[in-house]
């Protein structure tokens, strides 16, 4: 058996659920309801592999100025501005493209252009809003995560669902893996927990590990808390 090429997450307590880390290439969603920590989670990986000398790519899809996006993920340690500087992580806004194929001809330009190691998509919600949840938009999830995996590359989904709703996304299919970050209501206060639900080639850890977001990024707990 041909062993799996990992990406290690960065993500302290993530990788130990998944066999060393994400699949090369793969799709992975990251799931949730807002506030759960899943920008938190992928950019944490971005600069993470950065450090590695890896390039990494932030797509937005949200209509939001640059210095809002920076002022947000500034406030974590693992956030390195001369990684930006040095083009070590790039950021692409594709949040005014309407059109199927112009999103595709954009992204998989400057996918070609940078070659980038992680990708994030943050998030897919506002691209599914524009192009409707029909056949165009699953055409452009299939074309687009079909190319990526050509290019060798992580690509992290971000999406804001409940769990209840995975069942009728096709990204949940689409994708390679599923993780899942929740809020539980425990002993009457509200915690945070992440979930793999889904991770092709990986015999994954099952079952909700509680997580702690701090100013050095998001912790996944061995057990739960």
């Amino acid at each position: 058996m041909v062993p799996i090429e990992r990406l290690g997450s960065g993500i302290p307590g993530l990788d130990e659920m998944l066999e060393g880390g994400f699949p090369i290439p793969s799709a992975i969603l990251l799931g949730g309801e807002p506030g759960t920590g899943k920008t938190t989670l992928a950019v944490q990986s971005l600069f993470y592999g950065a450090r590695q000398k890896e390039i990494g790519l932030y797509i937005t899809a949200v209509s939001e100025p640059w210095w809002v996006i920076q002022k947000f993920l500034s406030q974590y340690d693992f956030y390195s501005q001369k990684l930006i500087e040095a083009g070590v992580v790039q950021f692409l806004d594709i949040s005014e493209i309407e059109n199927e194929e112009e999103i595709l001809v954009k992204l998989m330009n400057n996918v070609k252009r940078i070659q980038p190691k992680r990708i994030i998509i943050d998030s897919i919600n506002p691209i599914r809003s524009r192009l409707g949840d029909g056949e165009e938009y699953r055409e452009l999830m299939y074309d687009l995560l079909s190319s990526l995996k050509g290019y060798g590359c992580v690509t992290m989904l971000i999406c804001e669902t409940s769990y209840s709703d995975l069942s009728k996304l096709s990204e949940a299919y689409l994708s390679d893996g599923i993780i899942i970050l929740s809020y539980r209501e425990i002993e009457s206060s509200r915690k945070k927990y992440l979930e793999v639900l889904k991770m092709r080639g990986t015999d994954h850890t099952t079952g909700m590990r509680s997580v702690n977001i701090s100013k050095k990024g998001l912790l996944v707990y061995p057990e739960l808390r």
